[in-house]
This record gives structure tokens, sequence and C-alpha cells, in this order.
């Protein structure tokens, strides 16, 4: 029997997308902690990296595009971690993120301009402030809005607003 070659995108899919990529995180947590090998505990990393760019690829950017988006952005653009994917996995590790929070940290479309300028000041894989994440683009001259299109302060808006949001 041949595979499909394209799953429909649909509420239900995204639903088990998500179901099954929180089980992986659960899981590959569970090894991450009992593993004594450094580089079966880096496949394990790997491993969860993979799964979290996989739901962000398929069930946000493919269902909304991005959590927030630069306002009047336009010409090429960045489906950018506000929160780096990997700070999400280690914070996974360390049982300061759920699963289903590491699968849905902040993403921002960004202009490419805005991508370079985040680089060259050393923003591409870090950020100063998880709970503040927005603190991250205090180097842009940007306005922050919702996949919705609501204006929001970037300089207030916390993870926890991120999440009541985004649940």
């Amino acid at each position: 029997m041949a595979r499909p070659r394209l799953v429909e995108r649909s509420s239900q899919n995204y639903a088990e997308c998500a179901q099954f990529c929180e089980s992986e995180l659960s899981r590959l947590a569970t090894m991450y902690k009992d593993e004594t090998s450094e580089m079966k505990r880096r496949l394990i990393r790997d491993s969860i990296d993979h799964h979290i760019r996989r739901y962000q690829g398929y069930s946000i950017k493919g269902n909304f595009g991005s959590h927030y988006t630069v306002v009047g952005v336009t010409g090429s653009t960045i489906f950018e971690h506000v929160i780096p994917a990997s700070t999400a996995r280690d914070m996974v590790l360390d049982g300061s993120f759920t699963p289903a929070q590491a699968l849905n940290i902040p993403t921002c479309t960004i202009s490419k301009l805005d991508d370079d300028i985040l680089r060259r000041a050393g923003m591409v894989s870090s950020t100063p402030d998880t709970r503040y994440f927005f603190k991250r683009y205090s180097v842009l001259n940007i306005q922050i809005q919702t996949h919705t299109g609501t204006n929001i302060d970037p300089s207030t808006w916390t993870l926890e607003d991120h999440f009541a949001l985004f649940k």
C-alpha cells in the first residue's frame, strides 16, 4: 500500500500532531534523564528539536503563519522563534516547560532585514529574557501584532500572556 503524499490540514490533524509531539517530548525527556551516554543524550536532544520544529512547521506556520508578526512586514520574511527552539528544548529537559509549552513557544514573522539585524546583535540563537521574550527585539524598531491583527506592547507582553492567548 502506497503512503499518501499529502496530509490534509484540518483541526483533527493539528490535534493529532500536537498529541503525538507532546507524547514524544515527554518520552524523550524521560529517556534523557536516565541516559548516561553523552552521544545518546545528544541524539535525544536532536530528536526533541526535530519534534518542536516539525510541530511548529505543520501546526503553526502551516495553520496561521506565526503567533505574531511585525506590523507592515513585506518582502522576504523569516518564520522566527522568539525564544530559540534550543532554549525551549533545554527548558523541557530541566522541567521548566511542559512539552505543550515547548511546542507553542512564541514565533514571529519578521523581515529578512530584521533577521540580519538580530544576527549582527548576537540574538539569533539566544534571548536575554524568556519571560519578556520580546526583549530580544529591542534592537529592532518594530511594532508587533498577534496573528489575528491585535497590536501588543512587546515591552510588557509576557510568556504568561502568550500561553494564555495560545493555549
